[in-house]
């Protein structure tokens, strides 16, 4: 599980979260980043936080509590 955080004070806009993970990120009516999501499975939300060119996206891993 990954779970995603947004500085919104980094981001600018660019989109490439967007363009790396569409079912994670959207752009807000500000033009700022929002993640459609606090946790989720999916390995694209690396992959956005690594397009991001201002690093406004970090991603941790989370582990299992119950395990």
């Amino acid at each position: 599980m990954y779970r995603i955080e947004i500085d919104r004070s980094l981001c600018s806009g660019y989109g490439l979260c967007i363009d790396a993970a569409p079912e994670l990120f959207e752009l807000g009516s500000d033009g700022v980043a929002v993640a459609r999501v606090d946790v989720t499975e999916r390995a694209g939300a690396l992959d956005a936080a690594r397009a991001c060119p201002m690093a406004a996206i970090a991603v941790a891993e989370e582990r299992d509590r119950a395990a």
